[in-house]
């Protein structure tokens, strides 16, 4: 059985949200659009992810995501506890970048994704840390 993974809310984001990442060993697949990632680095400057899409119309790759934009989206989504894809959009630049930080912010603990429309929302469990088994 695994252990619960935990996000404390008096963290600093590398200490919270990077250091979790990090913790990731496994594929995921993001909860919209088709294909699986594996997260290879989570760093101060960047998170990288290597993307294996469903579909034979797109190539695998590295997709790098500026952590300084998931720092924002992490902020923004305690602030308002639901960040929708334009929102997300407005934070990456772009509908892209709005669906890799809607897929990371999605594993983290506490984070919930609604479908329609799509969006992640916060979700605490509790107020000091929120727990998920990883």
């Amino acid at each position: 059985m695994n252990e619960p993974r935990t996000i404390s809310s008096d963290s600093t984001f590398e200490e919270s949200v990077l250091a979790y990442l990090r913790g990731l060993a496994d594929p995921c697949s993001p909860p919209l659009g088709a294909g699986s990632f594996l997260l290879l680095y989570a760093s101060q400057i960047e998170v990288v992810v290597w993307f294996e899409p469903a579909h034979d119309q797109r190539r695998p790759g590295e997709v790098l995501i500026p952590s300084a934009m998931l720092a924002s989206a992490w902020e923004q989504l305690h602030a308002s506890r639901e960040l929708d894809l334009p929102a997300l959009g407005r934070i990456a630049g772009g509908m892209a970048g709005a669906h890799w930080l809607l897929a990371l912010l999605y594993l983290l603990p506490g984070v919930r994704f609604s479908s329609e429309p799509p969006a992640v929302f916060w979700a605490p469990q509790g107020e000091s840390a929120v727990t998920a088994l990883a």
